[in-house]
């Protein structure tokens, strides 16, 4: 038992410890050393762990951390491992606290590499800008600008980069333009409610500082004559040839398959191809690339194989792996290189690499070299819903296949045509029901929306996508280049108007999706790391992954459920009904936070707010000047006039108002007025213990680069 201790460095004083509790019936050391033996073995597949782990905390932080703070991490870590490299089993542990450390230095970086001015408060002017992006939306137009000038703003408080809605434009601007439009600007809008989704982090990553929409008509500065063989310009120039043979859903889908573009795709078809358990079907991964590997792979060898000189003489597998590597690529380039894409491509490329070099790969090995390339390169990438559900389904998948691989070889080696099929579509529903158990924990996070029918979905869907649309996809390049795509195009687009059938009639079933209320984060930190422990660990050890389930179970059944909703702004506010449903201050605005509410809730919406009266289920009182919402012993009054306070600051526990609140008003649990909302944002108070809790966006997010420090200004330009 020394000697085993010894092996991973471990005091004597800590030894001995261990071997009285050897001497009780517990090994602890020979447990320690078989983990250490474990980790060591596995040390390749744990080393994006220990980078997500650092990057998970570095975008935790409340506050910005200091580079010191990363670059100190790393030179302790890598000093502790060069003083352990030579107890190996020790070594190996050093080498996890040094992913992890790079990890942090790595995010670190990466924000200060793309950090620029962000716009501090509403601007209205002329904002002149070379057109980076253009989305075809269903209504209007959307354009990215960089190398901008805004009108009253100095150069050295303007974004790198805006994004404008054109409503109405009468020529569409292609990408490259030099354009000039009236606008209205705005801060990019943060979380609509603590602890949501960071639209305003996002968007900082891609540089795009402020958002608006145009108020007149653009004007174009040049002749619009780009390079023509600029990326933007190319899927610009797919995308107009497709719309005009490709009507409707079908063409926006078919922009998506072979631009990467999804904004013209209506809200219903998104909604169907959810509630479906087919909206990965829209988003180019490993299906998409693989497919695109495997026909280009299968196709040149045929070719070269009807070539009986070449045949004979040449190495015709590897030409044509080769080809298919630097098709993957090409078709990643040309649909936006997203983070499932990218996983894709590399694990895929990785695949043909081997297959050139008469090598066998080692799948979960290529899961591990996709995500340490994926989390060095943009380190942002882990808290988004791409990173985190496109890389559970390939872990899960690529453990669950080769936990079964003895029993699948011999199957398909007594399989005759009818059994091959059979053990296609069987194929589908175990890759479907491993892939749900995998991303449901993410899609409740995210989405807070799970769909059980998915199954049936991808029995119909899946060999459309693999045996019709992706063919009719790769077909398209060329037959556009030659002129030829009169044909193709609308094939392609009858594929995806049977996939469409196929969304609209599996989500019109009963009980195809339904809301599930939002678990908090540290419930899907638990789901993580046990699926990791389920998928990496070996033997009966694995096992153990599985206590995560019931962690869980716990934190979506305590996720707290506030009965107040406020916006940043005070004009949108919901309370909750008896029943469990959201009743609204308003419908005429805000509609996109409204929506994420009730998603998040997983609430239906009640009546609005009256103007005078009772709401609720009795809960709420109104009057023209205002209301008073009542839950247990708590008061909450929401002023809507200077008059309503005389009343509601002294009879109201608490007040929210869109208002400024006078001085004098001090209510038991304090005010939120307009100010003190704009600088919190969002807010959710819960009122079910002695005290009102109130969580804030502003508190959620932190002092962050993303997140501007609040300002005071009475009234935006």
């Amino acid at each position: 038992m020394a000697n085993a201790g010894a092996s991973v460095g471990i005091p004597e004083a800590v030894r001995a410890s261990l071997r009285r509790l050897g001497s009780d019936g517990i090994d602890w050391a020979g447990a320690l050393d078989a983990l250490a033996g474990g980790v060591r073995r596995r040390l390749v597949l744990l080393v994006p762990c220990g980078l997500g782990t650092g990057i998970g905390v570095y975008f935790a932080l409340p506050s910005e951390p200091p580079l010191v703070a990363g670059l100190a991490a790393l030179v302790l870590s890598g000093l502790l491992t060069l003083l352990l490299r030579r107890r190996p089993r020790a070594l190996c542990f050093a080498a996890l606290l040094l992913a992890v450390a790079v990890g942090f230095l790595a995010a670190e970086l990466r924000t200060r590499a793309v950090a620029a001015p962000l716009l501090d408060r509403e601007r209205r002017g002329l904002v002149t800008g070379t057109v980076e992006t253009v989305d075809l939306l269903p209504q209007g137009v959307r354009v990215v600008l960089g190398d901008l000038t805004l009108e009253g703003l100095a150069p050295e408080a303007t974004p790198a980069a805006v994004r404008l809605r054109l409503l109405g434009a009468e020529q569409v601007p292609a990408a490259g333009d030099r354009i000039r439009v009236r606008a209205t600007l705005a801060p990019v809008d943060g979380p609509a409610y603590p602890g949501g989704f960071d639209f305003r982090r996002q968007l900082f990553f891609q540089g795009i500082g402020g958002t608006g929409f145009a108020m007149g008509a653009v004007e174009r500065l040049n002749d619009g004559d780009a390079a023509p063989s600029s990326l933007a310009r190319l899927q610009d120039g797919i995308a107009a040839r497709v719309r005009a043979q490709v009507a409707g859903d079908a063409g926006a889908i078919a922009v998506a398959f072979l631009t990467g573009e999804r904004a013209g795709i209506s809200d219903q078809a998104n909604q169907a191809m959810r509630d479906s358990g087919l909206a990965h079907l829209l988003s180019i991964s490993g299906i998409h690339i693989s497919l695109v590997a495997i026909l280009l792979l299968g196709g040149i060898r045929l070719g070269l194989a009807l070539i009986e000189p070449v045949a004979l003489r040449r190495p015709i597998k590897k030409w044509a792996a080769g080809i298919a590597l630097l098709g993957i690529v090409g078709y990643t380039i040309l649909v936006g290189a997203s983070v499932p894409t990218v996983r894709s491509c590399v694990m895929t490329g990785v695949v043909l690499l081997a297959v050139m070099a008469d090598r066998v790969a080692i799948s979960m090995r290529l899961v591990a070299l996709a995500a340490t390339a994926v989390l060095l390169v943009v380190p942002e990438a882990l808290p988004g819903p791409s990173f985190q559900m496109s890389f559970a389904a390939v872990i899960a998948l690529i453990a669950a296949y080769e936990a079964l691989r003895p029993h699948l070889a011999g199957w398909r080696a007594e399989a005759g045509p009818a059994r091959r099929i059979l053990f296609y579509l069987g194929g589908i529903v175990l890759t479907t029901l491993v892939a749900t158990v995998a991303t449901t924990p993410f899609a409740i996070f995210h989405f807070q929306r799970f769909a059980p029918l998915a199954v049936a979905a991808n029995l119909m869907a899946i060999p459309l996508t693999s045996l019709w649309i992706m063919p009719c996809v790769l077909l398209a390049y060329p037959a556009m280049l030659l002129g030829l795509d009169g044909w193709v195009l609308p094939l392609l687009g009858w594929g995806i108007e049977a996939m469409l059938w196929v969304a609209n009639t599996v989500s019109s079933w009963p009980l195809a999706a339904f809301a599930v209320p939002a678990i908090p984060a540290w419930g899907l930190v638990a789901g993580a790391v046990g699926g990791l422990w389920l998928c990496l660990a070996g033997g009966r050890l694995r096992l153990l992954g599985l206590l995560a389930l019931p962690l869980v179970l716990v934190a979506a059944l305590t996720a707290p459920s506030p009965q107040i909703l406020v916006d940043g702004t005070g004009r949108l506010a919901a309370v909750r009904v008896p029943e469990g449903g959201l009743a609204f201050s308003t419908r005429r605005s805000e509609r996109f936070i409204r929506e994420i509410w009730l998603r998040v809730e997983a609430a239906a919406e009640d009546e609005p707010w009256p103007q005078q009266g009772m709401a609720a289920g009795g809960r709420l009182a109104c009057d023209p000047r205002g209301c008073l919402y009542r839950f247990g012993d708590a008061t909450v009054a929401f002023t809507r006039s200077g008059e309503g306070f005389d009343d509601d600051c002294a009879a109201a526990d608490l007040v929210i108002t869109s208002l400024v609140a006078p001085r004098w008003c001090r209510p038991r649990f304090g005010v939120r007025d307009r100010f003190d909302l704009r600088r919190s944002g969002s807010i959710a108070v819960d009122l079910s213990g002695p005290e009102p809790e109130i969580a804030t966006v502003a508190e959620a997010v932190g002092d962050r680069p993303w997140a501007p420090a609040p300002f005071r200004t009475a009234a935006p330009e």
